[in-house]
């Protein structure tokens, strides 16, 4: 017999499955009446939104599972877009709202513990544009990133029970494991292409940067369920995957990449647990035997060793490039300290404006640094709550390690997967600016919110534990 919460939940899912379908048959019908007219945007992203308003859940997962395939959309006025990700996102930011507005009298919604720094970061955001020298890419730019900011208040809200999280899981890790087992054949097959961004063409991932930080993610938390989670659960499953990121972690060129892997390995080594020492021992030595069997190999080792060894040599072009790119940066927020040059408006500047520094390049691209990058274009405010919003998260995924019961053994493990993943993610952004990019921005705050969402339930399976006992 089910139970009548269950069938509560089932009849409430059916409901929305049902309410989308007269939806889009409504889309289509405009789509069909306005194909020759500029008024098919509105019905167009009006019947999305209401979609969207109906089931939030859905459109996240649908979300995540399109990430991977994403593609670079050029209109007629040259904005650019990465479709269906960030319409999608623009309207599950607008629908939230909407839902909020609505609904916000007879839902006790939960406090979303990063809200606070969150804000700060989005007037930050918002107030640069006072200073900016290029108004439409900082308002283009702005409202980018406030929907992508906006992601880790929607999965936060959405993911709040087992169910929903495993539906999350099922649909990125499916869609991102075909990408990256795609990636990991076609650099194989191009391995003389390695240290090149070219080896990525046509394949899910526009360069190294980009493919590694995905990955590095994802195998983080792999890596923490295999180490901290001696439950019950598919090991076989959990393991191919495992194989199959650390395959393709193997593939990326990227000295940024290895750095954050490395480091955020250490992170997530560091954290305690009873009764898992031989485990890390088992990584620790696999890791220097994979190592040495690598430099055994003189051809191998000699791309290894000369690829680590520019790292902190000045003599490298793209180092000098980007010591280049941290001096512009620095030079823009002396210039506007309290609210930035403007978000969005680095590239403008380092190729428009040679007297920064004296020089002028060709190349637009970013500062090479996220965090430079945020002190220049959104100032101090902007900075302040960019940081309080990784201070914040780590104090509440360590208070959460502390009042999770040690029993809770998944819950536990995903929370040192996702700070080891974003922890990884904020080493590689110190050598470059990745978090504007869909690849990357999209998981970076998803993680963030996911964080806290995962302590709601591991609470709130305890409490129910708790009572039945």
């Amino acid at each position: 017999m089910i139970s009548t919460k269950a069938f509560i939940i089932q009849y409430k899912s059916n409901i929305k499955i049902a309410l989308m379908f007269p939806a889009f048959i409504i889309l289509g019908a405009s789509l069909a009446i306005f194909a020759d007219s500029h008024l098919l945007i509105i019905p167009f992203l009006g019947i999305l939104a209401l979609a969207t308003f109906t089931a939030l859940d859905y459109a996240l997962y649908i979300l995540v599972a399109f990430l991977p395939f994403s593609f670079r959309f050029i209109m007629m006025s040259g904005t650019e877009m990465q479709v269906p990700t960030e319409p999608l996102l623009a309207i599950m930011a607008f629908a939230f709202v909407l839902r909020w507005v609505i609904m916000k009298k007879k839902v006790n919604l939960p406090k979303f513990p990063i809200r606070i720094p969150m804000v700060i970061y989005a007037f930050g955001v918002c107030l640069s544009l006072i200073n900016t020298n290029y108004l439409y890419a900082s308002i283009k730019g702005g409202f980018r990133a406030l929907a992508y900011m906006m992601l880790s208040v929607i999965v936060f809200s959405v993911i709040n029970d087992r169910n929903r999280l495993k539906k999350l899981f099922i649909a990125s890790i499916v869609s991102a494991s075909i990408a990256v087992a795609w990636t990991v054949i076609f650099l194989i097959d191009r391995i003389e292409l390695w240290r090149y961004s070219t080896a990525y063409e046509g394949l899910p991932f526009t360069s190294y940067a980009h493919y590694g930080s995905f990955v590095v993610a994802i195998l983080m938390i792999l890596m923490a369920r295999a180490i901290y989670d001696k439950g019950i659960y598919d090991r076989i499953a959990w393991r191919g995957l495992l194989i199959l990121y650390g395959v393709a972690i193997c593939l990326c060129f990227s000295r940024g990449v290895w750095l954050a892997f490395i480091v955020s390995t250490g992170f997530l080594l560091l954290q305690r647990s009873e009764g898992i020492r031989s485990k890390k021992f088992l990584i620790i030595a696999g890791s220097v035997v994979f190592l040495v069997f690598i430099l055994s190999i003189p051809q191998l080792s000699h791309m290894v060793v000369s690829r680590a060894s520019t790292i902190f040599s000045l003599s490298y072009g793209s180092n000098r490039e980007r010591l280049l790119r941290w001096a512009t940066a620095f030079a823009m927020f002396l210039r506007h300290p309290i609210f930035g040059a403007g978000y969005g408006s680095f590239a403008f500047s380092f190729i428009n404006n040679p007297e920064i520094l004296g020089a002028k390049s060709v190349y637009g691209m970013g500062a090479h640094n996220e965090y430079l990058q945020v002190l220049a274009e959104t100032g101090a405010v902007g900075f302040g709550g960019w940081f309080s919003i990784i201070l914040v998260f780590f104090l509440h995924g360590f208070r959460l390690l502390r009042e999770i019961d040690k029993a809770q053994m998944l819950w536990r493990s995903l929370i040192i997967g996702i700070m080891s993943a974003v922890f990884a993610l904020l080493v590689h952004f110190v050598v470059n600016n990745l978090v504007q990019s869909y690849i990357v921005g999209v998981p970076f705050w998803l993680l963030i919110g996911l964080l806290p969402a995962i302590g709601n339930i591991a609470k709130r399976e305890k409490e129910v534990d708790d009572d039945s006992a």
